[in-house]
């Protein structure tokens, strides 16, 4: 009877993990709006924690900047570029608290020279926030 119990309680584990790291991942509205903190200016290197795990200013932004262009901005084209970037490091991103979000956005605003907001005025998810489940990324060209 305890083994039962335990291997029901195992598979209930095994179950519940699997659950939680197959549901898709996305871009919080939060982290989207963190632009209302501003750019990365003096007075923000102060107040903002500065502990994103990953380097912003190192990322490959050609997914975005190669074909998110103005002066109209295509949503289908740029969410989805916006996502081949972002959902890379969505759960550092989700953590507004780390710095991650400020740092990806001044440099994608910085390189691309994108008006600000332009991602969370034009890319539009669900409740949760932008779904990471259909970002495709650009096919590579056939030689």
């Amino acid at each position: 009877m305890a083994f039962e119990r335990s291997c029901f309680f195992l598979v209930f584990f095994f179950l519940a993990v699997g659950m939680a790291s197959s549901s898709p991942k996305y871009i919080s509205y939060d982290a989207l709006n963190v632009h209302m903190l501003g750019g990365r200016g003096l007075l923000e290197k102060f107040l903002v924690k500065d502990d994103c795990p990953f380097d912003a200013a190192k990322e490959d932004l050609t997914p975005l900047t190669g074909t998110c262009k103005g002066p109209y901005y295509n949503p289908l084209v740029c969410c989805n570029g916006f996502k081949q970037i972002a959902c890379r490091h969505s759960e550092e991103i989700n953590d507004v608290d780390n710095g991650c979000a400020i740092a990806l956005f001044s440099n994608i605003n910085k390189q691309g020279g994108y008006p600000n907001a332009l991602f969370e005025k034009i890319c539009k998810g669900d409740k949760e926030g932008l779904s990471c489940a259909d970002a495709k990324p650009k096919a590579a060209p056939k030689h």
